[in-house]
């Protein structure tokens, strides 16, 4: 009982910390935490910034080196889904392949190579994770210094 009273005190007090709160400064770029990640918003607008659809590049739009940096930052997440997904299917193959019994020395080795394929492309997909997070930020960057440079005198 105390655990449930626990459970609905904490629930109750983290809808106190949610927010709708959008950005409505016009033209600029914002990133704003929304659910499990975060989005772009521009002029009331919101941007998935999950980077599996074009919307970074659709939010920068009109400034040719922003936009260059957020199609970077799209392929490189795309890559990093690809990556990641093949590589859990070798490992989860390699658990199922994986004899439970003696004598099926076959299986072992191709349980072992599949393991093998799959821990070396969770680590080949860290490089594209971490490299493609600069490229949003340097792409919305540039937009927003962009509209900065057209608007002063």
């Amino acid at each position: 009982m105390k655990l449930t009273a626990l459970v609905a005190s904490l629930a109750i007090l983290g809808m106190g910390c949610a927010t709708t709160y959008h950005p409505q400064e016009s033209g600029r770029i914002s990133f704003v935490l929304d659910g499990p990640g975060f989005s772009l918003y521009k002029d009331g607008t919101k941007y998935g910034a999950a980077g599996l659809s074009s919307a970074p590049v659709r939010a920068v739009a009109g400034n040719p080196a922003a936009e260059e940096h957020a199609r970077t930052y799209v392929s490189r997440t795309r890559l990093f889904w690809s990556i990641y997904t093949v590589a859990l299917g070798c490992l989860v193959t390699s658990l199922i392949v994986q004899p439970q019994d003696p004598g099926h020395g076959d299986r072992r080795d191709v349980a072992t190579a599949l393991g093998a394929v799959g821990l070396a492309g969770l680590f080949a997909s860290l490089i594209p994770a971490f490299t493609a997070p600069g490229h949003l930020y340097d792409a919305v960057n540039i937009y927003n210094d962009g509209i900065s440079a057209h608007a002063k005198p």
